[in-house]
């Protein structure tokens, strides 16, 4: 019986320690990450020794988790170790350091905010003499009006993303032509594209 009761107060007194230092929640928390914005691949998330691998879904914001679960009470510091191309990525300081717990690691609420660089996209317009020109890169559209010889989006395109530019809307009595309209953006503003109108026949 003695035996029995021994064995029962190790157990609890084993049990508080464990608590009382974290042990009893060693390993059984994800560690979440929310990333923004990110629109290339190449972005890899740090913590400690441990390292997360980042690429784009398409949408505004993608989740990464951690290879490795996380003790409650463990400290946590996710950094970035290597930015993609052109992006600049940034840990939110106010959800991405601290100790860990359910509710600021496992819900994806450590925020990671990414900007990638965008640049102008236009070129040159000839034989405009009447009406206008409507021109489209994707949703993304331009009015060209008579007499003008260049143009620009107003909407910048990101780098390393593609673009195909065609004509929306033709002027009345012109027939436009786009030339060098489609590519991939480059670090820097691209203005080579050519837009030719000429007289219907």
């Amino acid at each position: 019986m003695k035996s029995i009761f021994a064995r029962a107060g190790a157990g609890v007194m084993c049990a508080a320690l464990l608590a009382s230092c974290g042990g009893s929640d060693n390993g059984s928390l994800l560690l979440v990450v929310t990333v923004n914005g990110l629109l290339k691949t190449g972005l890899v998330l740090v913590n400690g020794n441990q390292t997360v691998t980042v690429s784009p879904s398409g949408g505004s914001s993608v989740s990464a988790t951690f290879p490795n679960l996380v003790a409650q009470d463990d400290h946590f510091d996710v950094k970035v170790q290597t930015n993609p191309l052109a992006t600049t990525c940034v840990p939110d300081e106010t959800t991405s350091i601290g100790s860990a717990n359910y509710y600021n690691v496992s819900l994806g609420r450590i925020v990671v905010n990414c900007t990638t660089a965008s640049y102008n996209l236009g070129g040159t317009v000839s034989g405009l003499t009447q009406d206008v020109l409507v021109l489209a890169n994707g949703s993304s559209l331009v009015t060209v009006l008579p007499g003008a010889t260049t143009f620009t989006f107003p909407a910048q395109v990101y780098d390393g993303l593609n673009y195909g530019v065609t004509v929306l809307t033709q002027p009345e009595g012109l027939t436009c032509t786009v030339a060098n309209g489609t590519g991939t953006m480059p670090s820097g503003e691209v203005t080579n594209l050519q837009v030719s109108c000429v007289p219907k026949t």
